[in-house]
């Protein structure tokens, strides 16, 4: 049997055991900045994502976006100007995104429920 009182730090886990609780969908936009900020396992560049990341957190927030039903709802048009109101910063489309659904609308129709998206209709007209 192991020993059980050794602890272990989030930085000793394989990186894509990081990148799973990263996007588990249980941290926000702000808990990954806040984890950016006080870590240089998840703020720094270390080879163990594509290069047009600038850290794992920013790779993170990326799948968290792309896996986001209203970010996918949108034409990749849409989305690239998401991402340039944003100034290329993942964490920040993500907290877009989660406000939105925060402040969406469930509208029932004859065809059933239907996510109602005041915010991006009104941006993206």
């Amino acid at each position: 049997m192991g020993d059980r009182s050794r602890s272990v730090l989030i930085e000793d886990l394989p990186s894509h055991l990081i990148l799973e609780i990263l996007t588990s969908g249980r941290l926000n936009a702000v808990d990954l900045a806040c984890l950016e900020l006080t870590s240089r396992t998840f703020g720094g560049s270390h080879g163990m994502y594509p290069h047009k990341f600038r850290s794992l957190v920013d790779f993170a927030a990326y799948q968290l976006c792309v896996s986001n039903s209203t970010y996918a709802w949108m034409s990749r048009n849409a989305q690239g100007e998401l991402f340039d109101r944003y100034n290329g910063n993942w964490k920040w489309v993500l907290r877009f995104l989660q406000s939105v659904e925060q402040s969406s609308e469930m509208v029932e129709t004859s065809a059933g429920n239907v996510l109602f998206l005041l915010y991006l209709l009104l941006l993206f007209k």
